[in-house]
């Protein structure tokens, strides 16, 4: 090959790469703008712009209250953290109607969490046995419980509590 061919293919793959970083870059601004975030930094800095967001497998002890700033935030993603509770002030986040808590050490959620337009309740791998009698006015559609040891009358009163949702649910346990 020759200098002048390698100088050349050079300069193109050059050009190729600015391209893609370009792109990237757009998609990535147009991700945010769109209002889905994987970063509580990122969305912090426009909370009003928040639709989605998702902290999936960041080490989480703790519900992060700034998602409380979040009024128009309707995804939320928490799942494989070590969150032992949510705030019961998550019932102020009226457009909420999907959460993802899965993995985690919730052993209940808040009665607040009820008034919310919830459809999709993911809580897969947690402790929670029962729900309080205030979700029943709820219109959840799919609730995932896997997971979770749970005797055939819990899971039936779980039943009751969610007629028309579609429940994931292992084999009911012998346990007390």
């Amino acid at each position: 090959m020759t200098y002048l061919y390698k100088y050349k293919m050079m300069s193109y793959m050059r050009k190729i790469l600015c391209a893609n970083l370009f792109v990237l870059t757009v998609l990535q601004i147009a991700n945010c703008q769109d209002g889905y975030f994987h970063s509580l930094q990122e969305a912090m800095q426009q909370p009003d712009s928040v639709i989605s967001l998702t902290l999936k497998k960041n080490k989480l002890k703790e519900f992060p209250i700034e998602i409380l700033q979040m009024k128009n935030i309707e995804r939320l993603d928490l799942s494989r953290n070590s969150i032992k509770e949510i705030p019961k002030e998550i019932g102020n986040l009226k457009n909420l109607h999907y959460v993802n808590v899965a993995q985690n050490y919730l052993s209940a959620l808040p009665k607040e969490m009820s008034k919310l337009p919830l459809d999709t309740l993911i809580l897969w791998d947690n402790q929670i046995r029962e729900f309080d009698e205030n979700f029943k006015n709820n219109n959840l559609k799919f609730l995932d419980i896997r997971a979770i040891s749970m005797t055939r009358k819990e899971q039936k009163a779980i039943k009751q509590l969610f007629p028309k949702a579609r429940i994931k649910k292992d084999h009911p346990c012998n346990c007390n």
